[in-house]
């Protein structure tokens, strides 16, 4: 049992079928499924269900016990430190190859999500989904900075619970949001999130940021308006997106 506890259950079925001699389309046939449907469960893209456990009760000799017990042993070891990687990696490679078969380019809200929810794409601490929209997302005032006034002096600010930036001043900060690229994923800094820039407010930074980028972004914010605004720690200061590369760079690569 010690050899199956961290397999998962396809694999196992995998080995099971190849013992007996069988192809994978002569064992579908015996089990009653499509052989598509047998491949996806021994490459781990349909779970196995204990339904398909009786199945195999006649097709493959084994009981309905043995493959619950197959399934408890995998289900524990993917929650140890072990199998949290393993499951990431997993999802990692999968991650990429869906990206690859969909020639993805800009990346847009569910691909955004998948990378971050496989640990591709870093950026902490964890966004709200709203702040995730079309191709874009929303990063976060941080909580110092530095404040330019209009007479050329600089002081050292905090966002909270918030300042007023006066007309003709600039502040430098930096987002909350730490953000970590892998190599096959660059930044694009689009500009100032809706609710500055409505508010006659003006960016400078950095527009594209590679791997291995991992930091905070720094920004500068002027008040070009008629009117004093407000900046708060926390709230939505910068829109990014990301866009997909076609292969590996070849700083990355060496």
């Amino acid at each position: 049992m010690a050899t199956t506890a961290i397999r998962p259950p396809g694999e196992i079925l995998e080995e099971k079928i190849k013992e007996r001699s069988l192809t994978q389309a002569q064992a579908a046939d015996r089990i009653g499924i499509t052989r598509q449907y047998l491949n996806g469960i021994i490459n781990g893209k349909y779970p196995f269900t204990a339904d398909l456990g009786l199945k195999l009760t006649d097709s493959l000799n084994t009981t309905p016990e043995f493959w619950n017990e197959a399934l408890r042993s995998y289900d524990a070891f993917l929650e140890t430190d072990t199998g949290r990687d393993l499951r990431r990696s997993k999802d990692r490679e999968a991650l990429l190859l869906d990206f690859e078969l969909q020639g993805a380019r800009v990346l847009v809200d569910h691909q955004i999500e998948g990378a971050l929810q496989a640990g591709y794409l870093g950026v902490e601490p964890s966004l709200h989904h709203e702040r995730i929209q079309g191709s874009s997302v929303q990063l976060s005032v941080g909580m110092k900075g530095c404040l330019y006034r209009a007479d050329g002096k600089a002081v050292m600010v905090a966002t909270k619970p918030g300042l007023i930036l006066k007309r003709g001043e600039c502040l430098t900060v930096s987002t909350l949001e730490k953000l970590t690229l892998p190599s096959r994923i660059r930044a694009q800094v689009f500009g100032l999130s809706d609710s500055l820039a409505e508010k006659f407010l003006s960016w400078s930074g950095v527009t594209l940021y590679n791997y291995p980028f991992s930091n905070y972004l720094s920004i500068g914010i002027t008040n070009n308006g008629p009117f004093d605004v407000k900046i708060a720690h926390g709230d939505p200061c910068l829109t990014i997106g990301f866009e997909f590369l076609n292969q590996e760079p070849a700083s990355a690569s060496t």
